[in-house]
């Protein structure tokens, strides 16, 4: 998720409990590829674990995410980034955002499957055969029909697996999330089909599972207000983290932004971000984004989460 799943919160999440996290493969934010090379400080930026055999601190892989409409130059960024050492490559033909759908990017291809597979293609060519590639799609543009269509593309261009976010671009992140489209998609590919898109909990991962047949999920979202639900899923830890226990995730990850050398300002925004997200599942939490929002220092922001 672009502007919140930055190095720090990857660092942070998988280190819990331990290094027993649950999660098994990180995503890093998106890099923008235009008509240009993309700079390595680019790269180094958006995934910092490259400067560590691409894994986090806990030892998780973080496969560098890339997102453009252009096959070449989105080839010629998966060669540099499997130069510096990516242990995998997503590419994003999901993201909703107008400005980047405007410019011939994430969902924008979804229209054109032909596109889809040739940009994947393209991708899987520029890489040594040991680097995974893979996908992120949504079920289509403004309807599911085209899902299966869109899923065979991606195969056919040689992705090793496919993340499926169960909406249309349309919807951006409205209900209803359709789990069974992605099941329509999984029964029509011979790769592994990974389900996305609204699972908050154990129960979301079972239904969706029921309805879309997939064993392998995507946490994006639910991971701001479900830290730990990787390792429920695993049968790791058992029940919510206390509010005591959420307080302590939240200062680690200030403290991680710091020692990153991130800005006072710019950690106050991540915190602030991540409150927002996760207020949808938790009560605390939205309580202390409604005050946090409005504070103009870190200070101000720790003082309010320790009271």
């Amino acid at each position: 998720m672009d502007g919140v799943t930055d190095g720090s919160y990857r660092e942070v999440l998988t280190r819990m409990f331990g290094g027993r996290s649950g999660i098994s493969i990180c995503v890093s934010e998106f890099v923008r590829v235009l008509r240009q090379p993309v700079p390595v400080g680019v790269f180094l930026r958006h995934c910092p674990e490259l400067a560590r055999d691409g894994r986090t601190r806990a030892g998780v892989p973080v496969f560098v995410q890339l997102l453009g409409g252009e096959a070449r130059w989105m080839a010629e960024a998966a060669a540099q980034a499997g130069r510096l050492g990516a242990p995998g490559i997503d590419l994003n033909f999901g993201c909703p955002a107008k400005t980047v759908n405007n410019s011939d990017g994430g969902a924008a291809l979804l229209k054109q499957p032909c596109r889809v597979e040739a940009v994947t293609r393209a991708v899987r060519d520029a890489v040594p055969e040991a680097i995974p590639v893979t996908a992120k799609i949504r079920v289509g543009w403004d309807d599911a029909s085209p899902i299966v269509d869109i899923a065979k593309a991606a195969e056919q261009g040689g992705a090793s697996w496919l993340t499926i976010h169960g909406r249309t671009r349309a919807q951006l992140y409205k209900p209803p999330v359709d789990w069974a489209a992605i099941g329509r998609a999984r029964a029509a590919v011979g790769i592994p089909v990974v389900a996305n898109g609204d699972l908050f909990g154990l129960d979301a991962l079972n239904r969706c599972h029921a309805m879309s047949g997939c064993a392998a999920f995507m946490i994006g979202r639910g991971a701001m207000g479900r830290p730990e639900l990787f390792a429920e899923a695993r049968g790791l830890r058992v029940g919510p983290l206390s509010g005591a226990e959420m307080v302590g995730l939240l200062g680690e990850y200030v403290d991680q932004l710091r020692a990153d050398e991130l800005s006072e300002h710019g950690t106050l925004g991540r915190l602030k971000q991540w409150l927002r997200m996760g207020a949808m599942l938790r009560e605390d939490v939205g309580r202390w984004f409604e005050t946090i929002k409005r504070l103009r220092t870190l200070d101000e922001a720790r003082a309010a989460l320790g009271s």
